[in-house]
C-alpha cells in the first residue's frame, strides 16, 4: 500500500500541515512580552498548540455542517424519491421505509416497520416472492422480480422489485430493496399486444402517411386486395379505388376527416385482379402532440357476402319468388309513390287488378308445378304490355297489379282511355295459347281498374277499390275489363257490412234454425230438413238467401255449418228420446267448404257422438257441384261416414253437370227433385220429362226420390204417378220452428191413438 492509501501517514501529514498553519499564524501576531527564554519555547508551543485545536474545532465545525446538509439531502433523496425503499431483516420484516414505499402500501411509514412485507404481496404471488427473497439470502448479487402487491385498502398493483442483500460492518445484515409501480406499463404492453393482434386480424388494415403513400399493411390487406406488402407499400392508397365513385365523393371524404378526425361507411374498392366489391371503410386520422396529421389508419372488411344477403332478404322481403314480380308490401311503396307524383304532376294514373279467370281449374287438372309455370309466364307477358316507369306486381296467388303512372293524361277521359287501350293490349296477351310442358293451355282474365290523382284516398283503399272493380268484371262474364263504379263499391260496402254482422251473430248466437218437414205418398211425416234461419236484432227474420252467399264468399259459413250440424244432431237426439219423433230423419245441409276440410269426418262423427244422436237418422245432404270438386276425395269422406250409418242425399239434381258414371258411384240414399222442374210441371213437358226421368233413374239406382217445391195437389198427384216416394214444400208445411213440427207431430199421435189399427192419417199442414 503507498503512503497515499496508508491512514497513519496520512494523518501524520495533515499534523505536520496543520502546526505550519499554526506557526505562520503565530508569526504573524504581534510581539508579546513574555518570560524568558526558556520559557519563551515552551509558551510558544502553547500558543501553537492553542492555535491547532482552534483551527481543528473550525475545520470540525465546517464538517459536521457538511455531514448535516448531505445526511439531509440523503433523507430528501430517500423520502422523495420516485420509487418506494425498503429494508428487511433477514426475517422478512420491515426495519425501515421511505415515504413513497409507504405510500404505495397506503399506510403511515410507522405502521410499516416490524411488519412482514410479505404481507403486502399478493397471495397468488406469495410464494414467487419467499422463494425469490430465500434465493437472494443465499448470494451477494441484486435480483429483480414483478410482482402483483395488495395495498391496504385492497386494490392491487403491479410493482418491480430489485433488491440485495447487504452485510455491513458491526451491523446485521439486511435486504435492501426498491418498489416500482409497473401498473401503467403493463397495461401499455397489453394494449401494445392487443394492437398488435388486432393488426393482424381478419380486417385489412392500411398505415399511410399524410399524403396516402401507403407505409404498412396486414396480411389481411394482401388476402383481401391480392396486393403483397411489397406491392402496396410506397403506392398511393388510390390504387384501390373503383370507378363506382367520383371525385365529389372522396373530397367529401376528406372534408369530414379533416373536420371529425374520422370516416366511415361503405365503398366500392378494386382489387388487384380488377374485381370491384364492396368493403366497409373506415379512416382515422393520427395526429402527433402539436396536433400535425401524421398518418391515417384504414380498416378494411370485405361485406360482399353481406351485401348479396341483404340483396336476397331484400328479394325474399320485396319481391315475389315465384315470378320475380315486386310483391305486395312493394306494390304497395311504390303506389304511395305515384300516388305522391300524380299529386305533383297533376297527371291521372291508373291500378289496374287483374285475376286470371278459373286458374284454380287449371292448377287443380294440370297441377301445381305447371300451374306455377302458367303464372310465370303470365307475369312475363304483363311485363311486356307496360312502359319502363309502369309496375306489374304479384300480391298474391293468381292475381297480378299493373301500375300505369308514366305519362297518363291530365285528363280522366283521357286517362281511361288510355288505361282500357292497356287493358285491352293485357287481354289480349293473357288470352294467347300458353305452352307448359308441351301441352298448350289457354286461359283469360278479369281486369278492374282505378284512376288516381292525389292523396285524398288512401293507397289500400285504392287496391280495394280496383278489387271491386275485377269483381264488376267477373260478374259481368270475366275476359273484360271493368272500371270502378262507386254504386257498385256501395253494395260492397253493404256486403261488408253484412260480413261483419255475421261474425257477431255467430258469438251472439242470433241464428236460429227451422225445420221444414218430408212427408211420403201418403203425407205420413217421415222427418224433415234443418234450414237456418238468421233472428237479427232490428231486420227480424232474415231468410238464408240473404246472408248464405255472403257467408260462403267470406269463409264464415264453416262457423255456420258446424253450429248447424251440432244444433240439429241436439236436436236429433232430443226426438229420439219422443216417442212420436223418435223414427225422424233430419237432413242436414252441407257446405263445399266443411267438405274440404280434411277433419270432416272426424268432426261429423265427434258431434253426433257429443249429442247423442242416432247415426242412421241423420243424412246430409250435399249438392253436384260439391260433389264433382274433388271427386275422389268426395267418395271417400261419404264412404266413411256410410260405414258407421250416416246417409247421403243429392240436392239440385238435374241442375248441374254430374253423369251416369258420377252418379253411380256416389254411395247415396235419396235422389231430390230441384223445384225448378217441379214449379211448372204442369205446364211444361220438358220439366215434366225431365222429373220422370230423375224419378225412374231414382228407382233404378236404389234410391228414394224426395220432390222439393211441391205447392199444388195436382203437381203431388203427377209426381206421385211417376213413382216418386216422398215429397217437401208449401203444401205439406212452410219451415217452421221445431216446437210447430213437435205440435203437429203430437197432434197427430193423438188423433191416431183410438184407431191404431186404421189405415195411417194424412200429415196435416205444420202450422208457420
Amino acid at each position: 500500500m503507498s503512503s497515499a492509501e496508508d491512514p497513519s501517514q496520512a494523518g501524520k501529514v495533515r499534523s505536520e500541515a496543520l502546526r505550519a498553519q499554526a506557526e505562520s499564524a503565530l508569526a504573524k501576531a504581534p510581539p508579546t512580552v513574555g518570560p524568558p527564554r526558556s520559557q519563551a519555547g515552551l509558551a510558544h508551543e502553547l500558543r501553537v498548540h492553542e492555535i491547532e485545536l482552534e483551527m481543528q474545532n473550525a475545520e470540525l465545525r465546517k464538517t459536521q455542517i457538511e455531514l448535516e446538509s448531505s445526511r439531509d439531502r440523503y433523507v430528501e433523496l430517500y423520502d422523495f424519491a420516485p420509487v418506494g425503499y425498503f429494508s428487511l431483516s433477514d426475517e422478512g420484516t420491515v426495519t425501515q421505509a421511505n415515504l413513497p414505499g409507504a405510500h404505495m402500501l397506503g399506510l403511515e411509514r410507522s405502521r410499516l416497520i416490524g411488519r412482514r412485507f410479505s404481507h403486502w404481496v399478493s397471495s397468488t404471488h406469495r410464494d414467487r416472492w419467499h422463494r425469490h427473497a430465500l434465493a437472494l439470502h443465499q448470494r451477494s448479487d441484486p435480483g429483480r422480480i414483478e410482482l402483483l402487491m395488495t395495498a391496504q385498502d385492497g386494490h392491487g398493483f403491479y410493482a418491480q422489485i430489485d433488491a440485495v442483500r447487504v452485510q455491513a460492518q458491526g451491523c446485521p445484515p439486511a435486504l435492501h430493496l426498491t418498489l416500482s409501480d409497473t401498473t401503467e406499463r403493463k397495461r401499455s404492453d397489453g394494449e401494445l399486444r392487443v394492437a398488435a393482434a388486432a393488426f393482424e386480424a381478419q380486417e385489412g388494415i392500411v398505415i399511410t402517411d399524410a399524403r396516402g403513400l401507403i407505409q404498412r399493411v396486414n396480411a389481411a390487406f394482401s388476402q383481401l386486395t391480392g396486393y403483397s406488402a411489397e406491392e402496396a407499400i410506397g403506392k398511393n392508397v388510390t390504387l384501390l379505388h373503383s370507378t363506382h365513385h367520383d371525385e365529389s365523393f372522396y373530397a367529401t371524404m376528406r372534408e369530414q376527416l379533416n373536420r371529425d378526425g374520422r370516416w366511415k361507411g361503405e365503398v366500392w374498392s378494386r382489387r388487384k385482379n380488377g374485381e370491384v366489391y364492396a368493403e366497409w371503410l373506415t379512416i382515422t386520422a393520427v395526429r402527433d402532440e402539436e396536433a400535425s396529421l401524421t398518418r391515417y389508419v384504414r380498416t378494411m372488411l370485405d361485406i360482399s357476402m353481406r351485401k348479396s344477403r341483404e340483396a336476397e332478404i331484400e328479394r325474399l322481403a320485396f319481391y315475389d319468388p315465384l315470378t320475380g314480380l315486386p310483391n305486395r308490401r312493394l306494390m304497395t311503396d311504390r303506389l304511395n309513390q305515384a300516388m305522391a307524383v300524380s299529386a305533383r304532376s297533376q297527371r291521372e294514373g291508373a291500378l289496374m287488378f287483374i285475376d286470371l279467370d278459373n286458374f284454380k281449374t287449371i292448377n287443380d287438372t294440370l297441377g301445381h308445378a305447371k300451374g306455377d309455370q302458367l303464372l310465370q309466364q303470365a307475369a312475363q307477358r304483363l311485363s311486356a304490355c307496360v312502359r319502363e316507369g309502369d309496375t306489374v306486381a304479384r300480391p298474391g296467388g293468381d292475381e297480378f297489379v299493373v301500375m300505369l303512372s308514366a305519362d297518363l293524361s291530365a285528363s280522366p277521359g283521357e286517362a281511361m282511355a288510355q288505361a282500357k287501350s292497356v287493358g285491352k293490349k293485357i287481354l289480349a296477351a293473357l288470352n294467347r295459347p300458353y305452352d307448359i310442358a308441351g301441352q298448350s293451355c289457354i286461359i283469360s282474365a278479369s281486369i278492374g281498374v282505378v284512376l288516381f290523382r292525389d292523396h285524398l284516398i288512401a293507397a289500400q283503399e285504392l287496391i280495394r277499390r280496383a278489387d271491386h272493380a275485377m269483381y264488376q268484371a267477373k260478374t259481368a262474364g270475366r275476359n273484360t275489363l271493368r272500371f270502378y263504379d262507386s254504386a257498385v263499391h256501395q253494395q260492397i260496402k253493404l256486403r261488408s257490412a253484412i260480413e261483419e254482422e255475421i261474425r257477431q251473430a255467430l258469438l251472439q248466437g242470433e241464428f236460429v234454425l227451422y225445420y221444414q218437414p218430408e212427408v211420403d205418398s201418403q203425407q205420413q211425416l217421415l222427418g224433415a230438413e234443418a234450414l237456418v234461419r238468421w233472428q237479427h236484432p232490428s231486420r227480424g227474420l232474415v231468410a238464408p238467401g240473404e246472408f248464405i252467399a255472403i257467408a260462403e264468399d267470406s269463409g264464415q259459413i264453416e262457423a255456420l255449418g258446424r253450429w248447424v250440424l251440432q244444433t240439429a244432431c241436439a236436436q236429433l237426439a232430443s226426438w229420439s228420446r219422443d216417442p212420436d219423433m223418435a223414427q225422424l230423419r233430419l237432413s242436414v245441409n252441407i257446405s263445399v267448404r266443411q267438405l274440404r276440410d280434411p277433419r270432416f269426418v272426424q268432426h261429423v262423427l265427434e258431434v253426433l257422438e257429443r249429442s247423442g244422436a242416432p247415426l242412421k237418422q241423420l243424412k246430409l245432404e250435399l249438392t253436384e257441384s260439391m260433389m264433382l270438386e274433388n271427386f275422389d276425395d268426395t267418395i271417400a269422406k261419404m264412404n266413411a261416414l256410410k260405414a258407421h250409418g250416416v246417409g247421403f242425399s243429392l240436392d239440385d239434381f238435374g241442375t248441374g253437370y254430374a253423369s251416369l258414371t258420377h252418379l253411380k258411384r256416389l254411395p247415396l240414399d235419396c235422389l231430390k227433385v230441384d223445384r225448378s222442374f217441379v214449379q211448372d210441371l204442369l205446364s211444361s213437358p220438358r220439366d215434366a220429362a225431365i222429373a220422370r226421368t230423375i224419378v225412374a233413374l231414382g228407382h233404378n239406382l236404389g234410391l228414394i226420390v224426395v220432390a222439393e217445391g211441391v205447392e199444388t195437389e195436382a203437381q203431388r198427384e203427377l209426381l206421385q204417378s211417376y213413382g216418386c216416394q216422398a215429397y217437401q214444400g208449401y203444401l205439406f208445411g212452410a219451415a217452421a220452428p221445431v216446437e210447430a213440427l213437435n205440435l203437429a207431430a203430437h197432434r197427430r199421435r193423438r188423433q191416431r191413438a183410438p184407431a191404431k189399427r186404421q189405415a195411417p192419417g194424412r200429415w196435416r199442414r205444420c202450422p208457420g
